[in-house]
């Protein structure tokens, strides 16, 4: 486990990272003096104790460039001042503690934290699951966690994915049946991912990334009863 703190104040810095060893002798505890040196690290930590106000760039927004970068790890933000919180939300925060911060008060809510890193690893596993295509010349493993939707066109089925599509020979029926709950056959030359699903009417569904996707006319009651018992699993899990 990678825990880091960052603060202006190569104090608090020291202070807050001795009391984190002790609760957590196994884990690496990392300490930075500004929103910028945290950002220029190739990995990212697994928990974030991070300072709102600091000089150059503030916590709100080495956050946000963190969030941008797709890191959805333990984000909690330490602050002098309560009122500065209100916006942490937005930017998915776990947790805050206002300086000084309390022993007793620091290791409750690190303790939490760690229960949620625990359930979020659980989470990620269980929706991390692969399947190889062959695109081209080339094998590709591809991640249907990150597979918003696929469609097939002039014999080829197309993978949209988070950051890249990949197109490959193949039916959308053989795709079908690799796949879990979690995706539904919208329309003869559509599947998609239901946990990418930002809105929806009868005629048509949009996904994150903006694209639309068209539901055929026999197909709504049952993208309506699918997607209803996968928001009922979210809940639940």
């Amino acid at each position: 486990m990678r825990i880091a703190i960052c603060d202006d104040e190569k104090r608090i810095c020291a202070i807050l990272g001795e009391k984190v060893k002790k609760f957590c002798p196994d884990a690496e505890v990392m300490t930075y003096t500004s929103g910028k040196e945290l950002l220029s690290e190739s990995v990212y930590p697994d928990i974030l104790l991070l300072d709102i106000k600091m000089p150059d760039m503030d916590g709100m927004k080495a956050a946000q460039l963190l969030r941008d970068k797709k890191w959805r790890k333990i984000l909690i933000f330490v602050t002098g001042e309560e009122d500065q919180v209100f916006h942490a939300f937005d930017l998915q925060a776990f947790h805050y503690l206002v300086k000084p911060v309390e022993d007793e008060k620091l290791e409750e809510v690190h303790e939490k934290a760690r229960e949620e890193l625990k359930r979020f690893e659980k989470e990620s596993a269980r929706q991390d699951k692969y399947i190889e295509v062959q695109s081209g010349s080339s094998h590709i493993k591809v991640n249907l966690s990150k597979l918003l939707y696929a469609e097939v066109y002039d014999r080829k089925t197309i993978l949209h994915m988070n950051d890249e599509n990949i197109e490959y020979y193949g039916q959308l029926s053989a795709l079908e049946k690799m796949l879990d709950t979690d995706f539904y056959r919208v329309h003869r030359a559509y599947l998609v991912n239901l946990k990418y699903v930002e809105r929806y009417d009868r005629t048509s569904i949009t996904v994150q990334s903006g694209d639309s996707i068209p539901i055929a006319r026999r197909e709504y009651d049952g993208f309506i009863k699918a997607y209803m018992a996968y928001s009922c699993r979210r809940l639940n899990s």
